[in-house]
């Protein structure tokens, strides 16, 4: 009796694994599991949560619970890039692998704090940041070779741009402010300006506004209903060269002065060509992605999720 249920248990246990762990997905010759799938979400869910500015919840993460389904469809279709670029020698080798490794461990006092750091940041042990490293370099290295090659001609370009409404734009006002917290101190700096300081200089020396300080109180151009109704109100009623008075608005008193004002048209090319390239350069990387992939058949299985 004890060998039949000894025999049973043997039979039974991979059964059981199987159960505790499914597999989720199958790439190729390669199987998903659910506990590499909650991996690899798990740290989707943290970035996503971040980026949205959301505390790391249980009820946070249940907004997120919508997505597993595209995620899985996407990380699958990751697996199978993966493999294509072990297939085409972009996996790194162990040792750069390592040297990064170490260099992270540096960076801590010791190999407890790290250990702590990566718990924190969802990831069980160093032996999973090194995998998911190493997973890393490969993807960069096989799209980084791909995208090399990838030429936009000047004339592709051009089309793109003349055919693109995000490169419109309305009447762009172009303008510098200094901020002040009280009225008092925005009288004393129009009293500077009066005296004949350039404003950029008087900008530097008062304005409250971290993002444009240093600049000069520099805004940039940009079209109608870019800033506050009170701001702005006082931004059309100007002519260029021209400086406001005081303006209360929830920061404090603004001065402003109106350098110019650009009519409606198109931003130049040459300062949208990067972006343009770009963006070229990902949907056809996207596209070359899916042709790499196309011999590894996935199969998913969300029900076991």
């Amino acid at each position: 009796m004890r060998a039949l249920l000894l025999a049973l248990a043997l039979i039974l246990s991979p059964l059981a694994v199987a159960q505790e762990d499914p597999v989720v997905a199958q790439v190729g010759g390669e199987a998903l599991t659910k506990s590499q799938f909650e991996l690899r979400f798990g740290l989707f869910a943290k970035s996503a949560l971040r980026q949205l500015g959301l505390p790391d919840t249980e009820e946070t993460r249940a907004l997120l619970a919508q997505y597993r389904q595209k995620y899985l469809e996407a990380l699958a279709e990751e697996r199978a890039l993966l493999q294509v670029a072990k297939a085409k020698g972009f996996w790194p080798k162990p040792e750069a692998v390592e040297a990064q490794v170490q260099a992270l461990l540096e960076s801590f006092p010791d190999e407890n704090a790290l250990a702590e750091a990566l718990k924190g940041a969802g990831l069980p042990d160093v032996g999973t940041y090194r995998l998911l490293l190493a997973e890393a370099l490969a993807l960069e290295a096989l799209e980084g070779h791909y995208r090399e090659k990838l030429q936009v001609s000047p004339a592709a370009l051009k089309a793109l741009w003349l055919l693109s409404p995000e490169y419109r734009h309305g009447t762009l006002y172009c303008a510098r402010h200094i901020l002040l917290p009280t009225l008092e101190a925005a009288r004393e700096a129009l009293g500077r300006l009066e005296k004949g300081e350039p404003f950029p200089q008087v900008a530097q020396a008062l304005s409250q506004d971290p993002g444009s300080k240093e600049a000069g109180g520099d805004l940039g151009c940009a079209p109608e209903g870019t800033y506050i109704p009170a701001f702005e109100a006082a931004l059309l009623r100007l002519k260029p060269g021209e400086v406001s008075g005081p303006v209360g608005t929830q920061f404090g008193f603004h001065v402003i002065l109106l350098e110019a004002v650009k009519p409606a048209g198109r931003y130049p090319l040459e300062e949208v060509a990067e972006e343009l390239a770009l963006g070229v350069k990902d949907l056809a990387w996207e596209k070359l992605a899916k042709a790499l992939i196309r011999p590894y058949t996935i199969r998913l299985f969300p029900e076991r999720l």
